[in-house]
């Protein structure tokens, strides 16, 4: 299912598309500017929404340890353009984890891409990308899974670290010929996250 987002949102999620450490100056601007505490940890429940995830639920721990700041974006939004998601992904497996995403009781993935922005709730929008681990199934029978690679989490919470989001665990993402981004779910929609709450 292809989710074509209005031209805010579709800008909001370029600006997930750029990388760099957290200890550069503009990724310490940009967690100036949002006024971020970290180490960041939220709790969530995930809610399956369609197909064999329908009616199932399962707790969701969010791990923040910084924020991806703008300094490559043009640079990388420009490699997703000319070359691709395969470029996209090889550039991201190379970038450190500034977070991580973790079904309760599991290690979880580590999330190269981390921004954040305020919101209107007086709180956050927080978005988390990355390149997902491919199973040794998935690659030995070359299943169609393995065209989804990216990960992605959006989360809006109040100023008392409270709110809803989205989880994505499979994502094709690429522009279209009219430049707009398109993200693609591998066959369900994402799991909507409830009862989100800022746990330190």
């Amino acid at each position: 299912m292809k989710l074509r987002f209005l031209a805010v949102t579709a800008a909001l999620l370029l600006s997930t598309v750029s990388f760099c450490r957290a200890q550069s100056s503009g990724a310490a601007k940009a967690a100036a500017e949002a006024q971020v505490p970290f180490p960041a940890q939220y709790a969530a429940t995930a809610f399956g929404q369609a197909g064999t995830a329908a009616g199932k639920s399962f707790g969701l721990n969010i791990y923040i340890d910084g924020v991806t700041g703008d300094g490559d974006r043009d640079e990388l939004l420009g490699l997703l353009k000319s070359k691709g998601q395969d470029a996209l992904v090889s550039k991201m497996q190379g970038m450190p984890d500034l977070g991580r995403v973790a079904p309760t009781g599991t290690v979880g993935v580590g999330m190269r891409v981390v921004r954040i922005r305020k919101n209107n709730l007086g709180g956050l929008h927080i978005v988390m990308a990355t390149d997902r681990p491919i199973s040794f199934g998935e690659l030995y029978n070359a299943t169609r899974s393995t065209q989804y690679p990216i990960a992605l989490l959006v989360m809006d919470v109040d100023k008392d670290g409270k709110g809803s989001g989205t989880f994505a665990p499979l994502c094709k993402v690429k522009f279209d010929k009219k430049g707009d981004l398109v993200i693609e779910h591998y066959g369900q929609k994402p799991f909507r996250l409830a009862n989100v709450y800022r746990e330190k």
